[in-house]
């Protein structure tokens, strides 16, 4: 059932996955454009990353401490979201999509400021951080979806999910219960015990539940997580990356 429901919905999915959240012109990086994502970022950002962007903020050390994984340290930490390789600092493009859409469960979408209020507050994000002053990281081909899935695809997906050892963290259906997450051994870099994402809700999909989205996460990993970048193994047959997305939001459509 749930196969023939996704790929009678195949043409949104190419829809939603090619959309774009960079539109404005980006402002000039100087100490104005700063200085005035500095006045955003203390109104919008302290709380959770802190002062100095440690990611140590009163809000941040309470959600780390009770609820999922502490907010990102700006000034050394490793970014999850991103469209370049894996061990490299995301573009700009990047940090403009997250702080577009948020964080699903973590942090709220902040597409009520301006498009320009967006780009003043990631200059100020970026300058906690020296590598952004060093050459921008090159984003990885991150190709449209080539056409809707179809059921054989899927299938095939479920196989390429059981050969790459999926199940191992996300369980044998997706609910997030494999053997590495039930025994306590995923952590993240700062060693707090994390759990991998529940497939079968799309409310998981930290990073965006598109089949683009997905495609990037695969292809990049989630640094400072346990996911690694599979751009050196199953990137290498197209086809059973996007078989492998779409098995994947086969097992949360039956649930929207």
């Amino acid at each position: 059932m749930r196969i023939h429901a996704l790929v009678a919905i195949g043409a949104s999915l190419l829809m939603l996955s090619s959309a774009s959240f960079v539109h404005a012109v980006k402002p000039e990086d100087n100490q104005a454009t700063r200085e005035k994502g500095k006045q955003i970022y203390e109104h919008a950002c302290l709380l959770c990353h802190g002062v100095d962007g440690r990611g140590d903020g009163p809000a941040g050390w309470f959600l780390s401490r009770y609820e999922g994984p502490r907010p990102r340290d700006f000034r050394g930490g490793s970014y999850k979201f991103r469209s370049t390789p894996s061990g490299e600092l995301p573009i700009d493009q990047d940090l403009f999509r997250t702080v577009t859409q948020g964080i699903s469960g973590h942090m709220p979408p902040y597409s009520g400021l301006s498009e320009e209020e967006r780009w003043q507050v990631i200059a100020y994000i970026k300058s906690f951080n020296q590598g952004f002053k060093g050459p921008v990281s090159i984003a990885l081909l991150l190709p449209n979806p080539p056409g809707p899935p179809s059921a054989a695809g899927i299938d095939n997906g479920r196989t390429v999910y059981i050969k790459y050892g999926c199940q191992n963290c996300h369980g044998d259906n997706g609910y997030g219960d494999g053997k590495e997450a039930l025994d306590g051994n995923l952590k993240d870099t700062h060693g707090h015990t994390i759990s991998p994402g529940d497939l079968t809700e799309r409310a998981s999909f930290k990073g965006g539940s598109s089949a683009q989205a997905i495609y990037r996460g695969i292809m990049t990993g989630l640094d400072g997580t346990p996911m690694p970048s599979y751009a050196d193994t199953i990137g290498g047959n197209d086809k059973d990356v996007w078989d492998l997305v779409y098995y994947i939001l086969s097992l949360s459509q039956e649930r929207q």
